[in-house]
């Protein structure tokens, strides 16, 4: 009885299932409603860009990029020949729309660079414009449809292939692509066109990336008097190197070299170079470089003022390098091209495997005190030291067997390379051991069956 009592009781409290809901049906999505768009943009192609080199055609555009941001904060970079400014926030400063745009054309004209303008309320829109030729300014999104409809689709910038296609379709200006259904051009080009004809009309969002030039150090210092001896011009730049470090900090930048330039009443400024093993703003480092190249230095003439230039800033890591401050002042005191670095190349012959390079590696502690470099197997160490050239060992000068006392303890290891470019080797490679101790790295030439030696090991 009390089991049927608590499973009527359960039964009270029970609840049917709900019945399933069926999904919703899959409708197309719909063309976006052009938003309230409150940007202004203007677009400059420079059609003569199109004919330099990409590494100089980037330069010059970002020369001209800084130019441009005297008239707006946002410049962007469409690289490779054309810039971006957005303008509405600088209509209060240079006037109305049609007289900023005439400004902005009258700064290319006095650089001597020709270009074609236009602008519209979205970038890409903007753009499509200018590379057709079409110079002007349409401020309403509502009509942007209705004034891009009659441009050919080559002001798109779109890959042959896709321009292949809409041309075997029969579409040759804008307006035509925008009358095709939506579902068959995302089938035939892809999303992303679809979303790229959207931002154009002002249907999507289009951002862009501001172009921001490289930030660089200046400092200069003029003197009350003019000053004759090395030891007081030391004192007088103390200040100077404390705004550099203060101007670093601030930034959490450094610099990998700075220009010292002492100015002279009649003589052309005296130019100092100033290299570093690495980006830094540590202020030991830079005063101790200085006053290595300071003790150095013999002034032509008393100098007036000095100045402080560094190339772009850059961001300072986290790692420390011991040796960093021993290689700043031995190329301060030895020269920028008597230390130098060593890289390592894909080359199986030992004097072409390794070239000379002013950067230094970031840490010298891994590089321990291995004498040899490591061996792939069974492969024969290698030295660290070789000779600038392999010389010949033979008692009798004939070059045809080793001298006496020396001894073979690993080898050979065949090295046959250097065929294609005739500087072509074959040699057979040994560890050898010297009477006196001395460890040494030979070979025998296979053709003449010369014995030389190229390296020695610590």
């Amino acid at each position: 009885m009390v089991r049927a009592k608590q499973s009527r009781t359960a039964d009270l409290f029970a609840q049917e299932a709900p019945p399933p809901v069926p999904p919703p049906p899959v409708q197309a999505p719909p063309v976006p409603a052009p938003p309230r768009l409150r940007s202004l943009w203007y677009a400059a192609v420079f059609p003569g860009m199109h004919e330099v080199p990409e590494p100089e055609a980037l330069s010059h555009l970002q020369r001209l990029a800084r130019h441009a941001q005297r008239f707006t904060s946002l410049v962007s970079l469409e690289p490779p020949a054309a810039l971006l400014l957005e303008i509405r926030g600088s209509l209060r400063l240079f006037g109305p729309p049609a007289a900023l745009h005439a400004r902005i054309d009258a700064g290319w004209e006095a650089l001597g660079v020709r270009a074609q303008s236009a602008a519209a309320p979205s970038p890409l829109a903007a753009l499509w414009l200018a590379r057709a030729g079409e110079r002007t300014l349409i401020e309403d999104a509502a009509t942007l449809a209705g004034r891009l409809a009659g441009l050919p689709l080559a002001c798109m910038a779109w890959d042959p292939k896709r321009l292949a296609l809409l041309r075997a379709l029969g579409v040759r200006r804008v307006g035509e692509l925008l009358r095709l259904p939506r579902a068959g051009l995302a089938r035939r080009l892809g999303p992303a066109a679809l979303l790229e004809i959207d931002a154009a009309l002002g249907r999507a969002p289009s951002p862009r990336r501001a172009f921001v030039a490289c930030e660089r150090l200046r400092e200069r210092c003029d003197f009350e008097i003019e000053i004759v001896e090395v030891g007081a011009l030391e004192r007088a730049l103390e200040p100077l190197i404390e705004r550099c470090v203060s101007h670093l900090r601030a930034r959490q930048a450094g610099v990998q070299a700075l220009e010292l330039r002492l100015r002279h009443r009649a003589l052309p400024s005296t130019r100092l170079h100033l290299g570093f093993a690495g980006v830094t703003g540590d202020r030991r480092r830079l005063w101790g470089v200085f006053t290595e190249r300071l003790s150095r230095l013999a002034l032509v003439a008393p100098v007036r003022a000095a100045a402080l230039l560094s190339g772009p800033l850059q961001i300072l890591s986290g790692g420390c390098d011991e040796a960093a401050p021993l290689i700043e002042r031995l190329r301060a005191r030895l020269g920028e091209s008597a230390v130098y670095g060593i890289r390592r190349i894909a080359e199986h012959r030992p004097e072409a495997a390794w070239r000379r390079v002013q950067e230094l590696p970031g840490r010298f502690a891994a590089a321990a005190a291995a004498d040899t470099v490591p061996a792939d197997g069974d492969r024969v160490p290698r030295p660290v030291w070789l000779l600038r050239e392999p010389l010949c060992l033979a008692a009798d000068g004939t070059g045809t067997s080793p001298r006496d006392g020396w001894r073979l303890e690993q080898g050979p290891e065949r090295i046959e390379s250097g065929w294609w470019d005739g500087m072509g080797i074959a040699r057979d490679y040994y560890v050898a051991r010297h009477a006196e101790g001395a460890r040494l790295w030979v070979f025998q030439e296979r053709r003449s069956k010369h014995w030389y030696l190229h390296g020695v090991f610590a």
